[in-house]
């Protein structure tokens, strides 16, 4: 296989992906793109309502897991990623959410120069076709198919009525200009099937002679020479092999494998790098520290009725259900499992919602079940509960010099205690939601957090019992001006000549809301800045 190109892409998720197609669109370009997974082969990752199954499986993930949390009991968390072509974006919920222009000017104002709202407006129209079509705010050519689901069984209708009972507003978009008060879920989902960027964007382009995929592909190592990065060292077909990058080498392994490959080339705090016998190159302290997710609990009640999506998980009728899927991608199996975002302001005076109850028509744990054989399960609401501006810090740190084994990483759940006091506040409006007609009518009784929770010390000591995070992981190389930025505005690595990081490690601090689509903007706008074009701002 040749060895010279003009960029290496080291991952094919949300923004490597992105990033690769949008570079190989220039024919002289020639751009090796790094994937440690498998293509996406496995049938039930287009398949949307199967997300759960395929994010808890073993194929195409990395099944990372947090050191003992200690503001969580001591408590381990999974942390499953995407280990395949697509990353995260072929395993996720699927849901599509931007982000308010808030989140973008706080992260001008931060050193972030140039990724203001109005600046990064055009790469969101850019990567998408929206069911609403083209306008001043929604893209009609785009990659990512954003589609409206639309069913009896999401049970909409009652939770966006008690929604207003609650006196919060109906948001008819979600990513428009306002977006307080309760919404219809949008998926990134098209024609009944998964729009990952492995299929968005690579499907299209894979005969590209001057795009080369490699998958089963463990990058190890950034080659740098004099201060510039000149290429990689990766293990593929059961043999490390070098390839060398005549332009750029740009790291889009994520918030917690990019700060990994940048420590085991030498990048990042040097003490630490010493200490396992790393060769220190740059001094960056800032590489896998200021790690931001947001944190997540569950309020979920018991249904009167055997409504939403808990009938269709009968053995038999999903089995009928699934070959229907397959034969036509309709049919429930065709939906992402959830509803409804309601945003919320937890204070008054918040300058923005600081809460996302994502309401699911089933329970988060439901499984398939089989009529004579197990008990038929109860039809539950759920709504999982998080908070949108996390204070807490995390970090992601080196376990050894072996690639192939897992960082350290700490969450920090709650290492600021504003943080477990605003889900306090929101498990408690999340309840009021279900005291309003006509959810109030449709229970029989809380499931979640259940009886004996009530007050705020008890409400307290659940979720540091039971809350977990959103896999939203952000902020491991984040971007900036100051001494702890890891990228400049441009995404180049501080320190090092031709080697940028494009993916969600460079927010310097979470969106307020899911964060596939800022993640896939990101790689859009990395290839106008690696290209020297700009689409320009929008207001």
């Amino acid at each position: 296989m040749k060895s010279e190109f003009d960029y290496i892409v080291v991952g094919s998720g949300s923004a490597g992906a992105a990033l690769a197609t949008r570079l190989t669109e220039d024919p002289a370009v020639r751009v090796l793109l790094l994937e440690a997974g498998p293509r996406d082969r496995h049938p039930l990752q287009v398949m949307p309502l199967a997300f759960i199954k395929v994010a808890l499986g073993r194929f195409g993930t990395w099944q990372y897991k947090t050191e003992p949390e200690p503001y969580l009991n001591g408590r381990r968390l999974d942390l499953p990623r995407g280990r395949v072509l697509g990353g995260s974006s072929s395993i996720n919920a699927m849901i599509a959410i931007r982000g308010p222009r808030e989140d973008f000017d706080r992260w001008a104002r931060m050193g972030a120069t140039g990724w203001d709202y109005d600046s990064v407006l055009p790469y969101f129209r850019r990567l998408e076709t929206h069911w609403r079509g083209a306008s001043d705010l929604h893209g009609g050519d785009g990659p990512v198919r954003v589609t409206r689901p639309e069913s009896p069984a999401l049970l909409w209708e009652p939770v966006r009525d008690a929604a207003l009972a609650a006196g919060y507003p109906l948001c008819e978009d979600p990513n428009g200009p306002e977006y307080d008060g309760v919404s219809r879920i949008e998926s990134t989902i098209g024609d009944g099937q998964r729009s990952s960027v492995a299929r968005a964007y690579l499907r299209s382009v894979m005969h590209r002679s001057n795009l080369v995929i490699r998958t089963d592909a463990l990058t190890h190592r950034v080659l740098i020479a004099n201060g510039r990065a000149t290429g990689v060292q990766y293990h593929c077909d059961g043999q490390l092999q070098t390839a060398h990058a005549q332009r750029e080498v740009v790291v889009c392994g994520g918030a917690y494998n990019t700060p990994q490959l940048l420590m085991l080339s030498g990048i990042g705090p040097a003490d630490e790098l010493r200490a396992l016998g790393i060769e220190p190159v740059v001094d960056l302290p800032g590489v896998g520290r200021n790690l931001s997710d947001h944190p997540n609990i569950l309020n979920e009640y018991e249904l009167r009725e055997h409504i939403g999506l808990t009938p269709y998980l009968r053995m038999d009728r999903a089995a009928f259900n699934a070959a229907r899927w397959f034969v036509d991608h309709g049919g429930p199996m065709a939906y992402a499992g959830s509803t409804a975002n309601v945003f919320v302001r937890s204070l008054p005076g918040l300058p923005q919602p600081d809460l996302q109850l994502t309401c699911l028509p089933v329970s988060n744990h439901a499984k398939l079940w089989t009529p004579l054989l197990q008990r038929k399960p109860t039809a539950r609401l759920t709504v999982r509960i998080g908070h949108l501006q996390p204070r807490s810090r995390g970090w992601v740190k080196l376990r050894s010099t072996n690639p192939a084994d897992a960082p350290l990483i700490q969450m920090n759940v709650f290492q600021d205690p504003y943080d477990l006091e605003a889900m306090v506040r929101g498990l408690k409006l999340s309840r009021e939601l279900f005291k309003q007609s006509p959810l109030r009518d449709m229970i029989r009784n809380e499931m979640l957090p259940g009886p004996g929770n009530e007050d705020d010390a008890a409400i307290r000591e659940h979720l540091r019992a039971n809350a977990g995070h959103r896999s939203h992981p952000v902020g491991t190389c984040r971007m900036g001006v100051d001494a702890d930025a890891v990228v400049d505005p441009q995404l180049r690595v501080r320190g090092v000549e031709a080697l940028r990081v494009v993916d969600a490690s460079v927010m310097p601090d979470v969106t307020s809301g899911n964060t596939n689509l800022p993640t896939i903007m990101i790689g859009e706008r990395a290839a106008d800045l690696i290209r020297g074009r700009t689409l320009g701002p929008q207001s």
